[in-house]
């Protein structure tokens, strides 16, 4: 599925109504949803708290999180911290219902501390964690979660979460890998900025597949759906 929007905002709309739309109709289990970092998400969780409180079923989801930099969660670059200062904390969200990455430990040992919890948390399907949506973002590169091009071999490990380099500063993050994504019953790409429509172009060409790691998570995931705005 992939749709187009004149504005981030009316993009991140349609996320929230769509997500909402498949809480609703998931008879009354507890949903799971991977959250990411990044200024895309930013207007998201803006809308969400803005427009979408009332009528968002919170006792019923938990929060994960699709990748964190290694610092701590009142760093201004922690991904748990800016959804928590834009949306979690702002509507009260209790902490049971989160389960954050928590950033500021050893990152080797906490990649295997919150594998171990997804794995024990999220129903799983041939022993791969199945999150009900798997938020992510593309970056110019063609990176998703934390996963750099250099870095391809990372999409096929059998572990849910491991340590990742930017290449471009070698800030240490820790991330989801391949099979969680396209494994997702909703893996969705919100994409917004002028900047982000020429590696989005290329993002969708079957043939970059070995070359973008977002290109090998769109073109193998499950059920692939793009919230777009330029």
């Amino acid at each position: 599925m992939k749709c187009f929007y004149a504005s981030p905002i009316q993009a991140s709309r349609a996320l929230i109504t769509g997500l909402l739309k498949a809480v609703s109709g998931a008879s009354g289990r507890l949903f799971t949803i991977a959250l990411s970092g990044g200024t895309t998400p930013a207007t998201l969780f803006e809308v969400w708290k803005r427009e979408y409180v009332s009528c968002t079923p919170w006792s019923r989801i938990r929060f994960y999180w699709v990748d964190e930099r290694c610092v701590s969660p009142s760093d201004e670059q922690s991904n748990f911290g800016l959804a928590n200062r834009l949306l979690l904390g702002q509507v009260g969200i209790a902490a049971s219902h989160y389960y954050r990455i928590a950033g500021e430990e050893i990152p080797e040992e906490e990649a295997r501390r919150y594998t171990s919890i997804v794995r024990t948390t999220v129903p799983a399907m041939g022993g791969v964690p199945v999150f009900d949506y798997v938020l992510l973002g593309i970056g110019e590169d063609g990176h998703t979660s934390s996963i750099f091009p250099d870095r391809m071999d990372l999409l096929y490990t059998r572990e849910p979460y491991v340590v990742s380099v930017n290449p471009y500063n070698e800030t240490v993050r820790i991330c989801m890998t391949g099979l969680p994504m396209i494994k997702a019953r909703h893996t969705c790409f919100l994409v917004t900025g002028e900047n982000k429509r020429g590696i989005l172009q290329q993002v969708q060409d079957v043939r970059n597949i070995g070359k973008y790691p977002a290109a090998y998570v769109w073109h193998h995931a499950r059920f692939p759906m793009l919230y777009a705005s330029f």
